[in-house]
């Protein structure tokens, strides 16, 4: 299998789930169509695309869709929710939710569940590709890491080049990007707090 048909059969893959998974919870929530779109911002035909199966989605969208439910994302991506487990101890399993034919990828190692999504990541960008993001929650903060290479980071119009070993904070409730700052892949750790809406949206009649 190429490179290409694994990262077309992932995007799929996961338009699958979250397909059936957004249609579940906004009737859950007796949302229309029209405020699931108001709540993420995004456009009423994007949502619909998703619920449909027909759009792939970035991390950014996923992060809006989590934040309109109160979940994060790992939630959002599964039927299982528990807030407040039984044990101390939880198994989870990471989830590829971005890559390109390269070899690039984003991948989410674990995260809590609830409304206050607190993740941690695992990037790769390779050298000549960026990945760049929309604006986040207001006030949502990473923390970065980097393991080897550079990597250029550019929060707004203000841009960092961060070399191994060297880390950085961000708030990044504006548009932003990473980038490979040279001939090698950057490979970095994020972890991500971005807190949920509120909990008693009044909600809306379906559509």
């Amino acid at each position: 299998m190429t490179d290409m048909m694994m990262v077309a059969e992932t995007e799929q893959q996961l338009g699958s789930v979250l397909a059936s998974r957004i249609q579940n919870l906004r009737h859950e929530r007796t949302l229309s169509l029209d405020a699931l779109a108001k709540l993420t911002g995004l456009s009423k035909g994007t949502v619909v695309a998703l619920e449909k199966g027909k759009a792939n989605p970035s991390i950014g969208v996923l992060c809006r869709l989590a934040a309109a439910f109160s979940l994060s994302v790992s939630d959002l991506l599964s039927n299982l929710v528990n807030d407040a487990p039984d044990s101390p101890l939880e198994r989870t399993t990471p989830k590829i939710l971005w890559s390109s034919t390269n070899g690039s990828q984003a991948q989410l190692q674990v995260s809590t569940t609830g409304r206050t999504m607190f993740e941690l990541w695992s990037w790769t960008i390779m050298p000549g590709e960026e990945y760049r993001a929309d604006a986040h929650s207001p006030d949502t903060r990473e923390l970065i890491s980097v393991a080897e290479g550079s990597l250029s980071v550019r929060v707004g119009a203000e841009t960092l080049i961060l070399n191994a070993g060297e880390g950085a904070r961000l708030v990044t409730d504006q548009e932003h990007s990473y980038a490979a700052a040279g001939n090698r892949p950057a490979r970095f750790t994020m972890a991500v707090l971005e807190r949920g809406g509120p909990a008693d949206e009044t909600p809306s009649v379906e559509n």
